[in-house]
């Protein structure tokens, strides 16, 4: 931790760190096709500069969710290979809603494009991009994580995160009461996207 930089945004410090304790938190997990519960001490540290405080998770857990990465990954692999039939026996056989289903879903499709790129996302079947987190060592879907959390600054999978698209008009809009005949304007709204993240 000597070189890591404060995760708070407005802190310029790096590796001043104490102790600041521990919690107790569960976790979902899957192995050997059964779910497991578990709970793991996490560790928290206080920067010494600004005073905020930080989890140590390890990369199994993602970020608000009570599921982990493997646990997670299983899942959509399932999903996709249509390996339990249906919908409704894949929810009944991990025990979870049909509704975080597709929130986990939704997230992992947008996580898969900021990790790859719009290009190699587009070629890159959702299949493969999880057989290839399935059949990796520990070490490199580790690197894999960390490289997509300094890129984007959000762990991979991580709730409480939404990445929404945000227009930004390049030319205004104009004044419906200068707009012509039908409500038309003859001038054209071109708007941009930039990417905004928020947290919950």
């Amino acid at each position: 931790m000597d070189q890591c930089p404060c995760a708070y945004p407005d802190c310029p410090s790096t590796g001043r760190y104490t102790s600041a304790g521990s919690y107790t938190r569960s976790l979902i997990c899957y192995s050997d096709e059964k779910i497991e519960n578990h709970t793991i001490c996490v560790k928290r540290l206080e920067c010494s500069s600004c005073g905020h405080t930080h989890a140590l998770l390890p990369s199994v857990v993602i970020p608000y969710s009570p599921f982990s990465f493997h646990f997670v990954i299983s899942l959509l692999y399932d999903y996709i290979t249509h390996k339990h039939g249906t919908v409704m026996s894949l929810c009944l056989h991990y025990d979870i809603s049909v509704s975080t289903l597709y929130r986990i879903r939704r997230r992992f499709l947008d996580d898969k494009k900021l990790m790859l790129g719009i290009m190699e996302d587009a070629i890159t079947s959702a299949n493969a991009f999880l057989c290839g987190f399935l059949s990796c060592r520990v070490q490199e879907a580790d690197q894999r994580l960390m490289a997509y959390f300094q890129a984007v600054g959000t762990s991979f999978l991580q709730g409480r995160c939404t990445l929404r698209l945000k227009r930004n008009p390049i030319n205004p809009v104009p004044d419906p009461a200068t707009s012509l005949g039908n409500g038309r304007s003859d001038a054209g709204v071109l708007s941009s996207f930039q990417e905004v993240i928020y947290h919950g």
